[in-house]
C-alpha cells in the first residue's frame, strides 16, 4: 500500500523531530512532499531528509496553502497562536489535518476549527498523544470496566520536573502567557482531555488558584549575572546553571535512572556513574549511542546540530542560557483545579513545576478499589488495591523508551495514517467535538484563578455555543 503523502507546516521540535521522525522510519505509512518552515535552515534541514525538491520548500505556510492541493493531509505545528488560520485555510483547501495541541489559544479559536472541520466534511485530528499510549489505554479500560466500583474521588498530578519548567516554561517558549498560552492550557489540555475521555461525564463546575512562585528576581541569589555563563557565583549549587542542565545532561539521566527498570536503567545508570565507560561500549553496541552521544530533546531545541560546541555557543548567546530569575517570565509555576463531575464525583487536577522526577500520577477512589498509577520518562505502572480480597493488582504500562509520549507520537500517526486510508471517517471530528469540552475547562480554569470563582461549566459554554450532552 502506498504512503499518505502530506506537507508540513512548521518544522521545529514537535513538526521534525518527532513527526518527521516517524515518516522516516516508516516510509510505507508517511511521505512528507512539501514543507513551509521560517528558518532557512530548519526548512532545509527537513527538506534534505526528506527529499523534498527546492520548488516545494516555502518560508511561510501561505505560499503553501495558496498553491493547488498536493497531498492528502497537512501536519500543522507552529507555535501555539498561530495553529488557527493555517488550520483553517488547510481544510478550506482539502487537507485532511493533523493539528498539534491547542486547538487555538481561545474559546472562539477551538470553535471556528472544529466548525470548519464539519463544514468542509474534512478530517481533523487533534495532537492529544496521551490517548494513544498504552497506559492511559489501560486505565481507560479498567474504569471502564466497573471493577472499582462506583468513582468517589480522584487525584490527577501533572509533576512538571523542575529543569522542564526551567527550559519550556522559564526559558523557553511558553514563558510569557501572551505569546503563547496560559500553562493550565499548554501543559494541561492533555490532562483534561484525559479526565473526560476517562470518566466518560461532564464537569459540572470548577474552581482555580495558582501563582508563580519560584522563577522570580528577588529569588535570584545575590550578584547573579543575566547569563549562566557570565560568572555565575553559584554555579556549582544551582540547579538551574544552563550547562548542568544542557552539557552534563544529569537531570535527564537521573529522572530515566529513578523511573526504568531494565536495559534502560542500565544504560542510564552507566551514563551518570561511567560516561566514558558507556562511550567506548556503544562502539561495539551503536543502540547504546542515543545515550552516550544523546542529541534528542532538550538539546535539539538549542540546536538543529546539537554537538557541545553548538551547545554552547548556544548557551553563550540564546534564552537557554540565561538566569532562570531573569527571563522576564510570567506563567505560573503551580496551579491547582477543583472540579466536581457528574455523579457527585470530586476531581482534583494538580499542575506544578517543582517535580523531583517528570511525570503523571493518578489515584482513583473507588467503592471497590483504589487504582493508583504513575506515567514517567522511564517507566509507568498502574496499582489496583481490592477493598474485600486485600489483592493487588499490578500492570506494567512502560513502553518503548525510545519513543516519545510513552509510544503516544507512534500510535497517534499511526491512526492519523489508517484514518485518511479509510473512507467517510467520522471518527475524528467526534473526537474533536470531545476535546472541545477538554479547552472549555482549561480555559475556564484560568479564568476561574484570576477571578477568584467558582465557574459553573454549562453556563461557561453557553456564552459560546450551544452545549449539548
Amino acid at each position: 500500500m502506498d504512503p499518505v503523502d502530506a506537507v508540513l507546516i512548521g518544522a521545529g521540535q514537535r513538526g521534525a523531530n518527532d513527526f518527521g521522525s516517524y515518516a522516516l522510519q516508516y516510509p510505507d505509512r508517511l511521505r512528507f512532499v512539501a514543507v513551509a518552515e521560517p528558518i532557512p535552515e530548519r526548512r532545509t534541514r527537513f527538506a534534505h531528509q526528506h527529499q523534498i525538491p527546492l520548488n516545494e520548500q516555502y518560508e511561510h505556510w501561505q505560499d503553501l496553502l495558496s498553491t493547488p492541493q498536493k497531498a492528502r493531509g497537512a501536519l500543522i505545528c507552529t507555535q501555539d497562536q498561530m495553529h488557527v488560520e493555517p488550520t483553517l485555510t488547510a481544510l478550506r483547501r482539502g487537507y485532511d489535518v493533523l493539528l498539534e495541541k491547542p486547538i487555538a489559544t481561545t474559546p472562539e479559536g477551538c470553535i471556528e476549527v472544529i466548525k470548519t472541520a464539519a463544514e468542509t466534511g474534512r478530517q481533523l485530528h487533534i495532537g492529544h498523544v496521551l490517548r494513544y499510549t498504552s497506559h492511559f489505554k489501560k486505565l481507560h479500560q479498567i474504569v471502564s470496566s466497573g471493577m472499582l466500583g462506583d468513582l468517589i474521588n480522584i487525584d490527577h498530578r501533572e509533576n512538571v520536573s523542575w529543569w522542564h519548567m526551567a527550559h519550556s516554561f522559564v526559558r523557553g517558549s511558553w514563558s510569557i502567557s501572551s505569546e503563547s498560552s496560559p500553562m493550565i492550557l499548554a501543559k494541561c489540555c492533555h490532562d483534561f482531555d484525559l479526565l473526560l475521555w476517562i470518566l466518560d461525564r461532564n464537569c459540572e463546575h470548577l474552581s482555580s488558584i495558582g501563582h508563580l512562585v519560584h522563577f522570580r528576581p528577588e529569588n535570584a541569589p545575590p550578584d547573579a549575572p543575566q547569563r549562566c555563563l557570565d560568572g555565575c557565583p553559584v554555579s556549582e549549587d544551582c540547579p538551574y546553571y544552563a550547562p548542568f542542565v544542557y552539557i552534563d545532561m544529569l537531570p535527564l539521566w537521573r529522572d530515566i535512572a529513578d523511573t526504568s527498570t531494565g536495559l534502560v536503567n542500565i544504560a542510564a545508570q552507566a551514563q551518570l556513574k561511567a560516561p566514558n565507560l558507556l562511550k567506548f561500549a556503544s562502539k561495539a553496541a551503536p543502540p547504546l549511542r542515543q545515550v552516550s552521544d544523546y542529541r534528542g530533546w532538550p538539546r535539539s531545541v538549542l540546536a538543529l546540530e546539537p554537538s557541545p560546541d553548538a551547545i554552547l555557543k548556544a548557551l553563550r548567546s540564546g534564552p537557554y542560557g540565561r538566569c532562570v530569575y531573569f527571563c522576564g517570565n510570567d506563567v505560573v509555576d503551580h496551579q491547582v483545579v477543583l472540579m466536581k463531575f457528574a455523579g457527585k464525583i470530586s476531581v482534583s487536577l494538580t499542575m506544578h513545576g517543582h517535580s523531583h522526577i517528570e511525570g503523571r500520577s493518578t489515584r482513583i477512589e473507588g467503592s471497590r478499589a483504589t487504582l493508583k498509577a504513575f506515567f514517567g520518562l522511564g517507566g509507568s505502572w498502574i496499582e489496583i488495591d481490592e477493598h474485600r480480597s486485600d489483592r493487588s493488582i499490578r500492570h506494567d504500562t512502560t513502553a518503548d523508551v525510545k519513543r516519545a509520549h510513552g509510544g503516544g507520537d507512534v500510535e497517534l500517526l499511526n491512526a492519523f495514517v489508517e484514518s485518511l486510508r479509510a473512507t467517510n471517517n467520522l471518527d475524528s471530528l467526534s473526537i474533536a467535538r470531545q476535546a472541545l469540552k477538554s479547552y472549555f475547562l482549561a480555559f475556564a480554569a484560568e479564568e476561574a484563578r484570576l477571578g477568584n470563582k467558582i465557574v459553573n461549566m454549562q453556563s461557561y459554554a453557553a456564552r459560546y455555543l450551544p452545549y449539548e450532552d
